[in-house]
């Protein structure tokens, strides 16, 4: 299921050993996180409660690495949402020198291949405005943008500055066309039916940009 990497470079579960490694990965290259959504992510219980549990095929949360000379130069983890069988693309980073070796694009990938192997019907993710980077990994990865959540977030902008940011929200479909109930014109108010037009004006019946 791993998506190929540049040569060099390779996958891996990140080990319950590395759990402090992760915490420093993070820190050092997604320090935001330290508040709002993803601050669990910097957070050793969390690892050990929903990512290292005796079995991990019954944890919610998956985390895999990118190993460069035996070194973790990214990270990527995704939830499983039972019920509406979707996957959600969690906190993920790559250090900066590794940033142009597309391995955010190649995580991208992963993650959609899993979701089929999964049977989910859509992944989805959310990307910050304060960077355009993860937005172009998704963008690469064929997701569409179809909205932007204003104050969906938090982040620490600067040392004790707490704001809420805006999100784009960015979906792939991974079930078929026919496992999607189109919405009809009719139960669309005049704003929405602005908004869905202008989001699927080039296939309403399909998220995919692909």
């Amino acid at each position: 299921m791993f998506t190929p990497l540049p040569v060099g470079y390779s996958w891996d579960f990140l080990n319950h050993d590395e759990i402090d490694a992760a915490l420093a990965f993070f820190k050092a290259w997604f320090p935001s996180i330290s508040v709002g959504m993803g601050s669990s992510f910097m957070d050793r219980t969390f690892y050990e409660d929903k990512v290292m549990a005796a079995d991990r095929h019954t944890t919610p949360i998956l985390a895999l690495v990118v190993r460069h000379n035996d070194e973790i130069v990214a990270i990527a983890t995704w939830e499983k949402i039972d019920g509406p069988d979707v996957i959600s693309g969690r906190v993920g980073a790559v250090a900066k020198p590794h940033r142009q070796s597309n391995l955010a694009v190649a995580a991208q990938e992963v993650g959609e291949k899993m979701g089929r192997h999964m049977g989910a019907g859509l992944i989805y993710g959310m990307a910050t405005t304060r960077t355009p980077y993860m937005q172009q990994a998704l963008e690469r990865a064929g997701y569409k943008a179809v909205g932007i959540m204003p104050g969906f977030d938090l982040e620490e902008t600067e040392p004790g500055t707490l704001l809420r940011i805006y999100e784009v929200i960015y979906v792939k479909q991974l079930a078929s066309a026919s496992a999607f109930l189109v919405p009809l014109h009719q139960n669309f108010t005049p704003a929405v039916a602005r908004l869905y037009t202008q989001i699927f004006a080039d296939n309403p019946k399909n998220f995919s940009s692909q």
